[in-house]
């Protein structure tokens, strides 16, 4: 956004408005989720060693399916997407805000089906078989989500400067005149 006033006859005002990355709170915790989410990806999210890729995402619904394709990591990497794209661009808190709660469903989802499958065992506990990449998704989830009513860091910068005017002494409209 550019707006000219002028000043004098020997010059006008240019002011200009650009965007210019500071480091914010929310593009801190946004980037720390994104990069906790893409981890949780390659880790194990349920003992003895199921990942993401091997949970299907109809286990989200039904504990019983018995369906094989397609993984929850349909579900995971536009959540890691949309919080990539919200820690990098400006004013993208709610790009945030959505990754973070869509992982977080994820994860919830993820454990109140895999505790409604263990019911079915006697002394099954579901923190006994949940392993680390699920806590990290988790994790990542609630700094997104909370990074999403942060301030991105991005910030506004106005700048604005005198340009001189052709007023017969040489100077033409690209020579700057302070």
């Amino acid at each position: 956004m550019a707006s000219t006033r002028e000043v004098s006859p020997a010059g006008r005002r240019v002011e200009r408005d650009t965007w210019a990355p500071t480091l914010g709170p929310g593009m801190v915790l946004g980037a720390i989720g994104t990069i906790g989410l893409v981890v949780s990806m390659f880790m194990s999210w349920r003992t003895p060693g199921v990942h993401p890729g091997d949970i299907p995402f109809a286990f989200l619904f039904d504990d019983g399916t018995t369906a094989r394709d397609p993984s929850i990591l349909l579900a995971l990497i536009p959540m890691a997407i949309l919080l990539g794209v919200g820690t990098i661009m400006p004013r993208a808190g709610a790009a945030r805000l959505v990754g973070g709660l869509g992982t977080i469903a994820v994860v919830a989802l993820f454990l109140i089906q895999l505790n409604s499958q263990l019911d079915r065992f006697p002394n099954a506990n579901v923190g006994d078989v949940l392993d680390t990449g699920f806590y990290v998704a988790a994790i990542a989830g609630l700094l997104g989500l909370v990074s999403g009513f942060m301030p991105s860091g991005w910030g506004r910068r106005r700048s604005s400067r005198t340009e001189a005017l052709e007023d017969g002494r040489g100077l033409g409209p690209d020579h700057t005149r302070v």
